[in-house]
């Protein structure tokens, strides 16, 4: 066991809650150790990264690779690994760049919607006011590029820090359609540079279109590797530690954590003394690690004194309707964020006689793959992206089918948020072992019922918007998986909450009792809302930081 000597402050995960809180620790001169599980991209990442479907497709470069136990609407357990974990200093890198704010209802879901039965619903300990001011922060740090307005747009007090990105013809095309609809189209907020920024190494985007699994070559899409951690590297006040797997905190005779314990990439053990521990790894596995840290004052794990860890995982609905067009429309270049209807989402369908209480927002004109080019196309059909009526599974139809379709297709994509349910969680497998030896990680998950009635809803407004637009035909895709569960989006694992009986941590993030633990990222949240989760994941690390540095002076 190789000992360190004591840092300020220890962050695990150097994503986008951890480089945040890291970054901003560092500034104030504290001294930090980041431990960090993946790959160490340097503080111009986009150098190392490129556009090759075989290494971050098929290959998944930027994923976690360890086994994974799923155990999906009742069905017998199946392991592989789905969580999409973005892995290496400064992520996120492997996003879409959607950087999208809450709503204000989506902070009071509760209050504003109602409870289903059998669910876990309940409201926030902070509101969207309360939060505002930060996600201004985080538009900033992240240098988003301007949304185009709707009547449900959040408000907001400053302006955005970069101009929208270019209109294309899909985006043209599902804008005109939306009015037609008589719905309310917008060019959703991206964290996507459409202007050079000077003393940077990030470009304007150049419309590749390999954002989504792909880190960005040019530096566009933000990450904490080009925006935020390169000061803190280079202050000195910042350690980063690649490759690194924390596996364990480790507390003194009180029972107070003292140490962050980790395994380097040949497997030799390290313990890193700590004044403050920041766990800021994947919302699952910061479960996972608070559950590993057993103790005779922590017989079920740190924080899970209320067997409340772990609970409450959403993952949002998610489904998927592509269209075919007589013209091509080359879904594959750009990025993602192209056009969104938020006329779905909050409780707008429950006030219109649906039979569900939230909704979620649609957004299209990306590939049906939605990550990658003609190989990440060809390689989802048939397999999780359903072919139409009278396409062969395989030869030459199938080959003639995908050279057609993957110019002349465009999708729309459906992410709802989902009903929390106290039995919908994350806990340590009792056979299956990690590939440090540890028991791997267990998830069960049950769609509430009125996920299900949701998804329906939202798909087929998705299949009326691409008719619409001018599909000569549409097809709907069906997954074996939780909702966003592999694009990474799982939260509520660590609830934040005023009551330590039914939450993790305060609403900062401190867990319930343990005045030098912190928990960020989605795992506070308490809803998931309909929209990507890294946005308000920035916000809140950006206010959790002056708390966490105020507690390791």
């Amino acid at each position: 066991m190789i000992t360190h000597d004591r840092v300020d402050v220890c962050v695990v995960g150097l994503g986008a809650a951890g480089g945040t809180i890291a970054a901003q620790a560092a500034a104030a001169g504290l001294r930090v150790a980041g431990v960090e599980a993946g790959a160490d991209h340097g503080a111009n990442a986009g150098e190392g990264f490129d556009t090759d479907e075989i290494t971050y497709v098929v290959d998944q470069a930027l994923q976690w690779r360890d086994p994974e136990v799923l155990v999906f609407n009742g069905r017998p357990p199946v392991v592989s690994n789905w969580l999409s974990r973005n892995i290496g200093v400064g992520g996120p890198h492997h996003w879409s760049g959607f950087a999208i704010r809450f709503h204000p209802s989506d902070f009071r879901v509760a209050s504003t919607s109602g409870v289903p039965a059998g669910s876990s619903v309940a409201d926030w300990p902070i509101s969207y006011d309360e939060l505002a001011p930060f996600y201004d922060e985080a538009e900033a740090m992240l240098s988003v590029s301007a949304g185009t307005p709707h009547p449900w747009q959040p408000p907001r007090e400053r302006g955005f820090p970069q101009p929208p990105l270019p209109d294309t013809r899909r985006g043209q095309l599902l804008t005109e359609a939306g009015r037609r609809l008589g719905w309310h189209p917008f060019r959703p907020p991206a964290a996507i540079l459409t202007e050079r920024i000077a003393s940077s190494p990030r470009a304007p985007c150049n419309f590749c279109g390999h954002c989504t699994l792909f880190g960005c070559t040019r530096n566009s899409k933000a990450s904490t590797a080009v925006t935020v951690l390169p000061a803190a590297r280079a202050s000195g006040c910042l350690e980063v530690r690649p490759r690194c797997l924390a596996v364990q905190i480790t507390v003194d005779r009180s029972g107070r954590p003292s140490a962050v314990r980790y395994l380097d990439h040949l497997g030799q053990a390290h313990e890193q003394p700590a004044t403050v521990i920041v766990l800021a790894n994947n919302a699952p596995y910061a479960a996972k690690l608070l559950l590993l840290s057993r103790s005779p004052k922590h017989p079920a794990g740190l924080g899970n004194q209320h067997d409340q860890v772990g609970r409450h995982v959403t993952f949002h609905t998610s489904t998927c309707v592509y269209g075919l067009f007589d013209e091509p429309l080359h879904a594959a270049r750009g990025p993602a964020p192209q056009v969104a209807i938020d006329d779905f989402s909050e409780d707008r369908p429950l006030r219109s006689g649906a039979d569900f209480s939230r909704g979620g927002q649609m957004v299209g004109g990306m590939p049906a793959s939605f990550a990658g080019g003609a190989l990440s196309f060809v390689l989802a059909l048939d397999e999780w992206l359903p072919l139409p009526e009278g396409v062969p599974a395989y030869g030459d139809g199938l080959l003639r089918f995908a050279e057609s379709a993957f110019s002349r297709h465009m999708a729309v994509f459906c992410l709802g948020e989902d009903v929390p349910c106290a039995e919908n969680r994350v806990t340590l497998d009792p056979a299956v072992r990690d590939r440090a030896g540890l028991p791997a990680l267990r998830v069960e998950y049950a769609h509430h019922p009125e996920d299900v009635r949701q998804i329906e809803y939202l798909a087929g407004r998705a299949r009326t918007w691409l008719e619409e637009a001018g599909a000569r035909r549409v097809v709907r895709a069906r997954t074996a998986l939780p909702g966003g569960m592999r694009a990474g989006h799982a939260h509520g694992t660590t609830r934040m909450g005023l009551d330590p009986e039914t939450s993790v941590t305060d609403d900062f993030g401190q867990v319930h009792g343990v005045d030098n633990l912190f928990v960020a990222g989605a795992g506070g949240f308490v809803t998931s809302a309909g929209v990507n989760p890294c946005l308000t994941v920035v916000a809140l690390a950006r206010r959790a930081a002056p708390r966490i540095i105020d507690r390791a002076r």
